[in-house]
């Protein structure tokens, strides 16, 4: 972790950071990219894109307006302080006078755009993705001493990078996942729901991904994170069965050296309206596919309520496992999974119990 902390003392200190990227890339990078530059930028710093590398449709993305809330009283001030809760903060401003009411003070929402002009040289230059040092020289500054005054951090997930950066960060993971760690050195909790959306978007691109890096995906969706700038970017609208994966990711717990997931559906996300049965099921069997194929795991197993019994829909790789089950519980099962049925337990209830028994 000290490499990271290492970036987080030199992003402190900058007013001017440069992020370099590989052309045309892929929504892993793509992702990373977004969500750092979304992230520099709620910290105040003044940050550059070469944007002439972003696909078109990204470029979208790159909001240059930042919004603030005025709020004005006509009155003098004795305190204001604020209190952060969960999912909102109370900003709380006591009159000397206390003999006031609504018409003594006023709010405004105000837009500002973002002055993203270069006037000073850069402090840092984070470059993710790239491979070979010549591949960005043409990016740089050509002033030697403006380059060798910059701290140059060198982001990338392929083992074979030359390692030119003053910091490197080389990982046989994800660069959304070097990302999301780095992100969480800066600030863990004050980032708005955008800069988690860009780390989702970078992982959910993966055509599979590692059950080990399930605690930060959790993480990710735990501050917010959603599929909504997935399925914008597509401009695809947003499937129901996306939500409840969403909260299904949220309630993985792990036997991570086994490779075995267990997690759980509630619906809430549809409770206004009575979902079908046959809807809920056909959530949940879309929800097991992406587990098996995205997630990857050895096995995992999904349980949700339907009627009066609790389903739950696992897949394994293991004959010995599918062998363990079938003689256990009840249900229908197939060669590499099944469904288990049970009717007396409730659904965290049969959830304990399977981790239990395995």
């Amino acid at each position: 972790m000290e490499r990271f902390q290492n970036v987080k003392a030199s992003i402190n200190n900058a007013k001017n950071i440069k992020i370099i990227f590989p052309e045309n890339p892929d929504n892993d990078t793509l992702g990373s990219v977004l969500a750092l530059y979304s992230a520099l930028n709620q910290l105040d710093k003044k940050v550059f894109l070469t944007e002439e590398r972003l696909p078109e449709k990204a470029v979208y993305f790159l909001r240059n307006e930042k919004k603030r809330i005025a709020i004005t009283l006509n009155e003098e001030v004795s305190e204001i302080y604020y209190e952060k809760k969960d999912n909102h903060v109370d900003l709380n401003i006591i009159p000397k006078n206390q003999d006031f009411n609504s018409d003594n003070f006023s709010w405004e929402i105000i837009s500002e755009k973002k002055n993203n002009e270069q006037t000073e040289p850069f402090d840092i230059i984070i470059i993710i993705g790239v491979l070979r040092f010549k591949e960005i020289e043409k990016y740089l500054p050509t002033d030697e001493e403006e380059l060798f005054a910059c701290t140059i951090v060198n982001i990338d997930k392929n083992s074979a990078n030359e390692n030119y950066g003053d910091v490197n960060i080389i990982g046989n993971s994800s660069l959304s996942k070097i990302t999301a760690i780095l992100i969480k050195e800066l600030n863990e909790f004050s980032f708005s729901k955008e800069v988690f959306d860009f780390l989702f978007f970078g992982f959910f691109s993966q055509e599979k991904i590692l059950v080990k890096d399930i605690t930060v995906i959790k993480w990710i969706l735990n501050n917010g994170g959603t599929l909504d700038i997935y399925y914008e970017y597509q401009k695809k609208k947003k499937p129901l069965w996306a939500d409840y994966f969403e909260d299904a990711l949220k309630n993985i717990s792990l036997k991570e050296d086994e490779g075995i997931i267990f997690s759980y559906l509630t619906f809430e996300k549809n409770e206004k309206t009575e979902q079908r049965n046959s809807e809920k099921v056909k959530s949940a069997l879309q929800i097991s596919k992406v587990f098996k194929e995205w997630l990857n795991p050895k096995t995992f197993f999904l349980s949700f309520k339907e009627e009066n019994a609790t389903k739950t829909i696992f897949y394994s790789s293991s004959p010995l496992m599918i062998k363990k089950i079938s003689n256990k519980y009840k249900g229908l099962f197939k060669e590499t999974g099944g469904i288990i049925i049970s009717n007396d337990k409730n659904l965290l209830e049969f959830i304990e119990e399977l981790k239990k028994d395995l």
